[in-house]
């Protein structure tokens, strides 16, 4: 079986997404070992071909792209959250090229391992035509599942987990350090109207360590080496700023690099999951819906983007040991397994 796979921000920086990629790869080598794999992506092409040899990477033209759908038996959007379009229509505008490619050439459409951030997306036409091609939807959590199920012309849908958690349960993160905070601060593109505040309280609160960890290596607006370098240089000293990616080098790697903490701050879903992997106390900065979504499942205190320094000072003192989520691997495994015996038996 060639799956293509449609989605397009692999080897963009996030760390995040390379965990979910290499979970799906390593549950897809136990249900569909004959799988073949391709993508096609705006960014370079060499790091992703030394860490993810699996996958064919092609350069994101329209000609590798119409080639790539027509030779393939199934189109499978991977991850992310794809149907947001609160900031900008990039990715359903990709999504509805890829959809016609699709219709043209009868080449079916799934989507495994995904989210909705906000039910507002839902509500946008490209988006419902989207879904209603689907011939299967497997969300990362149940909520959109539940949203997505209520359109007007819903597809087959049903609720799994991430990605990551296959990955995590593989090769779980560093054991937490006792005595460090890490924060993983993202606010995509935007400022943290409550940094000051937390910054306050974090350097208040009785660590012996206080790591400024980049999910994202990029330094991006609003992600968190843009936040860390415009800290007043007396803040910025009670930090140690940990980028644990290297391009291109063994994901086991990175994830050896990865600074987990006894407490851990964060605005990062892959980082929430990660932490929760491994018993980090964990306190969520709740930007968006997946976010406080994760906070409901594990148990974590929510902090407010513009909470203030009390808030913030009980929201680490609220904070207790996360349960590992160890069924959550196996909902992925099997959103996997159900996907692979569905496209096997649509494309024969």
């Amino acid at each position: 079986m060639r799956i293509h796979l449609g989605h397009h921000f692999y080897g963009a920086g996030n760390l995040g997404d390379d965990f979910m990629l290499a979970g799906f790869l390593a549950a897809m080598r136990m249900h569909a070992p004959h799988a073949t794999f391709t993508c096609c992506v705006p960014f370079a092409l060499d790091p992703l071909q030394r860490r993810f040899p699996e996958i064919q990477w092609f350069a994101y033209s329209e000609t590798a792209r119409a080639a790539c759908i027509a030779g393939c038996d199934v189109w499978l959007g991977l991850g992310g959250s794809p149907f947001q379009s609160a900031q900008s229509r990039w990715f359903v505008d990709h999504l509805v090229g890829e959809s016609a490619r699709c219709l043209a050439g009868k080449k079916p459409m799934y989507y495994l391992g995904v989210g909705v951030q906000e039910a507002a997306e839902l509500v946008v036409p490209d988006v419902q035509r989207l879904c209603a091609q689907a011939a299967g939807i497997w969300t990362r959590d149940s909520a959109s599942a539940e949203r997505i199920a209520a359109l007007p012309s819903a597809p087959p849908v049903a609720s799994g987990a991430d990605l990551a958690y296959v990955f995590f349960r593989d090769r779980p993160p560093p054991s937490p350090v006792a005595g460090r905070l890490t924060l993983v601060a993202n606010f995509d593109y935007a400022g943290w109207p409550g940094q000051a505040a937390f910054v306050r309280a974090a350097q208040a609160w009785p660590a012996t360590e206080r790591i400024w960890l980049a999910q994202e290596s990029r330094e991006l607006p609003g992600a968190e080496r843009a936040l860390y370098a415009a800290l007043p240089d007396t803040d910025r000293a009670h930090w140690h700023l940990a980028v644990p990616d290297e391009p291109g080098s063994p994901l086991a790697q990175a994830l050896a690099r990865w600074p987990s903490g006894e407490w851990l701050v964060t605005s990062r879903y892959h980082a929430t999951l990660a932490g929760a992997e491994i018993g980090s106390k964990i306190v969520i900065v709740a930007t968006n819906e997946k976010l406080r979504a994760a906070a409901h499942d594990l148990g974590c205190p929510v902090l407010l983007p513009d909470a203030g320094e009390n808030a913030a000072a009980q929201a680490l003192a609220a904070a207790t040991r996360a349960v590992p989520p160890v069924a959550a691997a196996d909902r992925a495994m099997a959103a996997c397994r159900d996907f692979a015996r569905s496209a096997v038996a649509l494309v024969g």
